[in-house]
């Protein structure tokens, strides 16, 4: 028993030592290698054509919006222009045969329009059916206007009176002035009277004074060309046109004297002592001043014009104001006539319009002329001396040639007001506007030398 117990356990020990030196000590196994799979082949893709880029189509040019014209009102003949839309507004002022003017704008209805008349920072009103439309209404803008203040029925209310603010009594116009008359082919120096309210032929003109020259090329100054002498003597100088020469003529009671010749002389005018006369002339183009002493003849050229510059109006007094177009628009000038004669040209006007016909007033503390406005027309203007305080004393119509009565309170000017050129004055104010050449058949202009 103790053999066989003996023999097993010999028998498992065996087995135990042969397992053990398999695991850790016998030849490595070689690896049964895989099998190598042929590559799937990849697939080249297929090619994409490439989308075409569009080509930008260039844009359709917008044309330019044109700048729309504004419409335009001719009146069919002289009308009232009132402060708003409707009769029961005020009257204005009045607006000339065959005159036109911008229309600024309509009422709901449009029966009435808003002018720019005289000028777009003072319009009007004037009824529709007395005017003729050029252009289109249709975009105007509606015009509102609050209408008159009616007056309140009832009791009347007490007020305190007002402290009366005195008025300015201006005496009645008087004297001579004298003026150009439009004859059959000549021109004709008139002279009206106040005393009696009548009109004297003086001296034929000839039918080619250089200041009422028209047609290509012709300068038209609307200045008066004659002068009577300031110092009472009755001596006239006038400008004498027969043809294409102009003389410059002096009458002194029954005798006639030829002071110079040019081919265009201009606007004529007495020194403050009477003892020269100042004038414009022209000779191949070329402007100059000239001033000529009226005892020994001789004629100085007294400023020259400078390079481009043309002259066509002049007014002695403390200075000595003439019209330059040197800045590129007809403006006004004054120049020094003491010992520095003819020196410190100094521009006085500076608006950039044409500006013509200049007058001092009898104190030298003041000067008139025309002036062109905004909407066309010509109106009279005052000045300060220096130029300060440029203002218009008329709006109606068109008005020339201001020309101051010896006092100071009147001013005499051409105006095409009544439908034909005519002769009228007003106050210093711009009030009291008369008419002097009302029975006088021929047209009337270029007032001057009141006296």
């Amino acid at each position: 028993m103790r053999h066989i117990l003996l023999s097993v356990a010999l028998s498992i020990v065996v087995l135990t030592v042969s397992g053990c030196g398999a695991i850790g000590g016998g030849p490595t196994p070689t690896p049964t290698a895989k099998p190598t799979l042929p590559a799937t082949p990849t697939s080249e893709p297929t090619a994409v054509p490439p989308t075409a880029t569009p080509t930008p189509i260039p844009p359709t040019p917008v044309p330019p919006t044109p700048t729309p014209v504004p419409p335009q009102a001719t009146t069919k003949q002289q009308v009232n222009l009132r402060a708003g839309p409707g009769v029961e507004f005020a009257i204005s002022g009045k607006m000339p045969q065959g005159v036109n003017a911008i229309i600024l704008g309509k009422n709901e209805d449009a029966k009435w329009f808003q002018l720019a008349y005289p000028d777009a920072k003072t319009p009007a009103w004037v009824a529709a059916s007395f005017v003729t439309v050029t252009g289109s209404i249709e975009l105007l803008q509606v015009v509102a206007v609050a209408p008159p203040p009616t007056p309140t029925k009832g009791a009347a209310v007490a007020t305190k009176a007002a402290a009366a603010t005195p008025t300015q009594v201006i005496p009645p116009a008087k004297g001579v002035v004298g003026f150009v008359a439009i004859g059959s082919g000549q021109y004709i120096l008139d002279n009206f009277r106040f005393d009696g309210r009548t009109i004297s032929e003086f001296k034929s003109l000839g039918p080619s004074p250089a200041d009422l020259r028209t047609g290509p090329g012709s300068l038209y100054t609307n200045a008066p060309p004659f002068a009577w002498a300031p110092d009472g003597s009755g001596r006239v100088v006038f400008v004498y046109g027969p043809g294409t020469t102009n003389v410059l003529r002096l009458i002194n009671g029954e005798v006639q004297t030829d002071l110079a010749g040019a081919e265009s002389i201009l606007n004529p005018v007495w020194s403050s002592d009477a003892k020269k006369i100042f004038y414009i002339g022209i000779d191949k183009g070329v402007h100059a001043i000239y001033s000529i002493d009226v005892i020994d003849r001789k004629a100085i050229r007294f400023f020259p014009a400078r390079s481009g510059e043309n002259f066509r109006g002049l007014a002695y007094g403390k200075s000595l104001l003439f019209v330059s177009n040197l800045t590129g628009a007809w403006e006004i000038w004054r120049m020094n006539i003491g010992t520095d004669a003819g020196s410190g040209a100094v521009q006085v006007t500076n608006d950039k319009r044409e500006n013509g016909s200049p007058a001092w007033s009898p104190d030298g503390t003041k000067f008139a002329y025309y002036s062109k406005r905004e909407n066309g027309s010509y109106q009279i203007m005052v000045a300060n001396a220096d130029g300060s305080n440029p203002h218009p004393l008329t709006s109606t119509a068109s008005n020339w040639t201001p020309a101051w009565s010896p006092d100071g309170n009147w001013i005499a000017f051409a105006s095409n007001r009544g439908g034909k050129m005519g002769v009228y004055i007003m106050d210093k104010n711009g009030g009291n506007v008369q008419l002097l050449t009302d029975k006088f058949a021929p047209e009337a202009l270029s007032p001057g030398s009141w006296r």
